[in-house]
């Protein structure tokens, strides 16, 4: 990001504290919110729309690929679906593999949201089926 921003310490913030935390015009975070999953703020009792910190994150990383990388809206929300599986498989690759820590997979960004749940549920089956074979392997002292 090119220019990072310091979030308060605080669990909620209303829309003009978000404007001026992010740059963005209410009128634009408007239309995000209805553009993109990641920002959801949440109705306080009196209707006001409050978010969270990972809402001013999300916004920020918007901005950023909006208006710094040139992107469109479509290949910002595939760029953000993209982070989001690389962030899920991170996260199961460290529960299979501890000590591999991660390693980065190239993928095409023309995958549909579809199509990558379908490769993250077939890799967890695969994992499964490897820790089925390791345990049967175990069992009767297979080599």
């Amino acid at each position: 990001m090119s220019a990072q921003i310091e979030i308060p310490n605080k669990s909620h913030f209303k829309l003009n504290e978000v404007c001026s935390l992010t740059g963005v015009k209410p009128y634009v975070l408007r239309f995000w919110e209805t553009e993109f999953e990641q920002i959801s703020p949440i109705l306080s009792s009196s209707g006001q729309k409050l978010y969270e910190h990972k809402d001013i994150e999300a916004i920020a990383y918007i901005k950023k690929l909006l208006f710094d990388d040139k992107l469109t809206i479509d290949h910002a929300k595939r760029e953000l679906d993209l982070q989001h599986f690389s962030q899920t498989q991170e996260d199961e690759q460290e529960l299979v593999e501890p000590e591999a820590h991660a390693r980065p997979e190239r993928f095409s960004r023309s995958l549909s949201d579809s199509d990558i749940q379908k490769l993250v549920m077939a890799k967890a089956k695969l994992n499964s089926l490897i820790s089925s074979v390791d345990t049967l392997k175990q069992r009767n002292n297979w080599q």
